[in-house]
């Protein structure tokens, strides 16, 4: 069995799962025991969201390295020794924080695979209960997909339909799988969402589980990367125009990213106070006490009014460095310091991807007015009299002050074909890089398959410069 991606799926999923499920034997499938029953199904959705709150998923690597290997922060000189190959940006292919990724990636893909399969042959259940639980378990696989799409292939602006996505995973089978192309993966993601929104309720009471709203989130930004910006617009609209969700005022900015549940919030992982991961919590890795290793960069600072709702919540001199600057996004939850539940889909987001989607379209005032939208909230007067040429320019500004530090910068800037060019560098506070600019056509700013991967099968292709 050592020659397949299956092969570390069944090393890692099983053990790993949500202490809710009564496992088989690591070299065994769970669903003849824990998934023929509505019971279980339900089971495997939480254990399906529990790996997700991975330390080396969304509980907090891949909200890290997207920001890492960009230009909004850096690591700093004196440090714990984690994330240096991302922000130096010159990943091995025996890279942990990457390998690790990857690998737990799929082993939520294999959750929600091994529930989108189970469910036919459901021995009980409503027709409601079956519905959402596949929606949910088609979202999540849909979210995964397009995870491990940004993360280890070309940028599709760049790349073209036509070049090594990942390898396409929709049930169990032992073998070696090829990488599909970005075009074919593309396929599976919109058919997964496009079922998933038929199946699912438009209930935005419950941010915790994938509902109609959250699949049209997901879609809009999946559209957006693959460049299909009409759809982009539609995807977002719907979520915007049904009045169920409302962007964070400046007055509670402060404390929005750690209060789950907002009016804000499309999809939220929600992580309990029991569910901490300590050390490894999101904003530890930004803080002291903590590891304090990450800073943030004066390149973002610098394009902040100080006005600006975002620059007075967020980012403080940094503890006992107070030259440095430290992000307080994720202070901590719940009286725990660093604890955070990721909001992976929120309102504000949605009026940023309608904004870029009609600046490509040439829809210019409309991509204002949904940049105002968020400026309103944010302390800041409307943008007026903007060049219909610099307007795409405001759009993407505005998107990286709003989303900083939420793991989009990276992606952002490789997806516009723009390079990652750091101004501040070379700094002593930093660590050292062999580089202050990456272009964004080079085939090393794309982290390589991981080795144990390569090593196990036979048929996947490692990409480009490793």
């Amino acid at each position: 069995m050592r020659n397949s991606i299956i092969y570390i799926f069944l090393l890692l999923s099983f053990t790993a799962c949500n202490d809710k499920l009564t496992l088989s034997p690591a070299v065994q499938l769970p669903t003849e025991d824990a998934l023929t029953d509505i019971a279980g199904v339900n089971a495997g959705i939480s254990g399906m969201y529990a790996g997700m709150r991975s330390v080396n998923y969304y509980g907090r690597n891949f909200l890290v390295i997207p920001e890492l290997a960009a230009d909004n922060v850096y690591l700093s000189a004196t440090n714990s020794n984690r994330f240096p190959s991302t922000f130096r940006v010159t990943w091995l292919t025996s890279d942990g924080d990457i390998t690790n990724l990857w690998n737990q990636t799929y082993t939520v893909m294999l959750r929600a695979n091994n529930i989108i399969n189970s469910i036919p042959a459901l021995k009980d259940g409503t027709d409601a209960e079956k519905n959402s639980a596949l929606g949910q378990a088609l979202f999540v696989r849909a979210l995964t997909h397009f995870d491990l799409l940004r993360v280890f292939a070309q940028p599709y602006a760049i790349g073209g339909g036509s070049a090594p996505g990942i390898p396409v995973m929709t049930k169990f089978e032992v073998g070696s799988p090829a990488r599909n192309t970005e075009d074919e993966v593309y396929t599976q993601i919109i058919d997964d969402l496009t079922q998933a929104k038929s199946l699912l309720e438009s209930d935005a009471g419950n941010p915790y589980n994938a509902n109609a709203y959250s699949v049209s989130a997901l879609l809009a930004r999946v559209y957006l990367y693959k460049g299909d910006n009409a759809n982009a617009v539609t995807e977002s609209s719907i979520v915007i125009n049904s009045g169920e969700y409302a962007i964070v005022t400046a007055k509670d900015l402060p404390d929005f990213y750690n209060t789950p549940g907002t009016s804000e919030d499309i999809f939220t992982l929600r992580v309990l106070s029991t569910e901490s991961l300590g050390s490894d919590d999101v904003g530890r890795i930004y803080l002291k006490p903590g590891y304090g290793d990450i800073r943030v960069s004066p390149d973002i600072v610098k394009v902040f009014d100080t006005d600006d709702a975002r620059y007075t919540s967020f980012i403080m001199p940094f503890s006992g460095s107070p030259t440095e600057y430290e992000n307080e996004k994720f202070y901590g939850q719940d009286g725990i310091s660093g604890l955070c539940s990721p909001k992976i889909l929120r309102i504000s987001e949605q009026y940023l991807i309608r904004a870029e989607a009609n600046a490509k379209l040439g829809n210019y005032a409309a991509a204002i007015e949904d940049v105002n939208a968020i400026r309103a909230n944010r302390k800041l007067p409307d943008l007026v009299n903007i060049p219909d040429a610099d307007v795409l320019a405001n759009v993407l500004l505005e998107r990286r002050k709003e989303l900083m530090f939420e793991g989009h910068r990276y992606f952002d800037l490789l997806r516009n074909k723009q390079d990652i060019v750091r101004t501040f560098c070379g700094d002593a506070v930093e660590l050292n890089t062999p580089a202050c600019t990456y272009p964004a056509t080079s085939p090393t700013v794309i982290p390589p398959i991981p080795q144990r991967e390569i090593d196990v099968n036979k048929n996947i292709q490692q990409n480009a410069g490793y």
